[in-house]
């Protein structure tokens, strides 16, 4: 009994002994860094509320984002381009597994970075984990800072791209607004040189009303030259009477009636007026007054001056009771009156047609500058809200990100150490195998007894 027990403590002794120094000096203990990011739902602002700030939508997906470029090829090519990580011993020394060697191809450096890289979301809360396991505690610390500045940085640096290129074409666009709205100011400038005035209304108002007038005078000639023509035709038979002509009233004349108007205007004014006699505006309404008088004076000597120009007999004195009687004599004065009517008409016509042509291209011209002046106006509406907008994106340029890095931290113990459970598996195994060896030999014994 006492040879078997010491065979047992032998055999777990033999066992045991080399499967422990095999474990404790083989199996190496690994160390966990573990590092966190930060992602807030919330994108703050410092003066404008843009469409870049505020909740993020979709804040899930944009967290899943934020881990697949943590993962991206893009930042960990560049985590293992950093000096630092060179000069690791996982960069330096891999520790390759078997099973991997004996593959025709062993794992890049991307992949086996990958593969212990470990980048999750924290469930209900706004934390990202990234962890990295490695035998020096060292190595797995500035290899998850190195990834964490490299993520960092390179979302700095597509967010700095797009907004140096959105930045780019409000520029070029608020650039572009400009020179139109010069461009629109110089055909808006060159179609008022070339209008005369800087109230179009006003001038097609005066435009019209002269249209108007000469309209007017051409009808009423052509009722004159109806007249004179039926009275032509009353010559030819014989059968008119003619009187003494008397000289026309002054208001059977057009322009009398719009000069007498004028007059009578300004005096009803001056009658309506509180303003006393030594204001400075009575003083140029007298005047106005005195011009209208004056303009009404010059028109009534004018067909005092025409009447006394009529045509006249041979002798060349007007016609008397006699010349009245005369039926030749009165057929050749409606004759010249009728040719001077139609000649008179035709110079009106002529000079309506010239007025009509001018308000044309006067009423055109007008148009095209009230077109123009909308454009430019709503050119300036675009400018004024490219400028806002520039104003915002330069305003929010240095608005924190809503992405926070905690750095990483390495326990003094090491991460999930098997070397004493397989310490363990080994002291069990090794009493089995002496147990074994122990049942082998009793059952042995007995066989040869029998």
């Amino acid at each position: 009994m006492k040879r078997q027990s010491i065979l047992v403590l032998v055999v777990f002794v033999l066992v045991a002994a080399p499967a422990i120094a095999i474990i404790w000096t083989q199996v190496v203990p690994k160390y966990q860094a573990k590092a966190g990011v930060r992602v807030r739902p919330i994108i703050p602002y410092l003066v404008f509320k843009t469409e870049d700030s505020g909740m993020i939508p979709f804040y899930d997906s944009f967290v899943n984002t934020q881990v697949s470029i943590i993962r991206s090829q893009t930042v960990l090519q560049r985590v293992l381009d950093r000096r630092e990580v060179q000069q690791t011993q996982w960069y330096k020394k891999p520790r390759i597994p078997l099973v991997q060697r004996l593959r025709d191809n062993p794992p890049t450096l991307i992949e086996r970075l990958q593969d212990t890289l470990s980048v999750k979301p924290r469930p209900q809360t706004e934390i990202i984990d990234v962890s990295f396991t490695d035998p020096s505690a060292k190595d797995a610390k500035i290899i998850v800072d190195a990834v964490l500045e490299e993520y960092i940085r390179y979302i700095g640096e597509k967010t700095n791209a797009d907004e140096d290129k959105l930045f780019q074409q409000l520029t070029e666009q608020y650039r572009s607004l400009q020179n139109q709205i010069q461009g629109q100011q110089a055909t808006s400038a060159a179609i008022l040189r070339l209008l005369g005035t800087d109230t179009p209304q006003e001038l097609i108002s005066g435009k019209r009303l002269h249209l108007d007038q000469t309209q007017a005078r051409i009808s009423e000639l052509r009722q004159r030259i109806t007249l004179l023509e039926w009275d032509a035709r009353q010559a030819d038979v014989g059968d008119i009477n003619m009187a003494i002509e008397k000289q026309p009233k002054y208001h059977l004349d057009a322009e009398w009636r719009k000069r007498d108007i004028d007059v009578r205007t300004i005096r009803h004014d001056i009658a309506s007026s509180a303003v006393v006699p030594k204001h400075p505006d009575a003083t140029r309404i007298q005047r106005d007054l005195a011009f209208a008088e004056e303009l009404l004076k010059l028109r009534e000597t004018q067909l005092d001056e025409q009447w006394r120009d009529r045509p006249k007999n041979v002798a060349g004195e007007q016609m008397s009771f006699a010349d009245a009687g005369d039926p030749n004599y009165v057929k050749g004065m409606i004759e010249h009156q009728l040719a001077r009517a139609k000649h008179e008409e035709k110079l009106l016509s002529d000079q309506y047609h010239r007025q009509q042509a001018e308000f044309k291209s006067l009423f055109e011209n007008a148009q095209l500058l009230e077109k123009e002046n909308n454009a430019l106006l709503h050119k300036r509406e675009l400018l004024n809200a490219v400028r806002q907008r520039l104003d915002q994106k330069n305003m929010e340029r240095g608005v924190p990100s809503p992405i926070e890095v905690m750095h990483a931290s390495v326990s003094s113990k090491p991460y999930k150490d098997r070397r004493i459970i397989f310490t363990a598996i080994a002291l069990v195994l090794a009493l089995g195998m002496g147990l074994c060896v122990r049942f082998l030999f009793r059952r042995r014994a007995r066989s040869g007894n029998n």
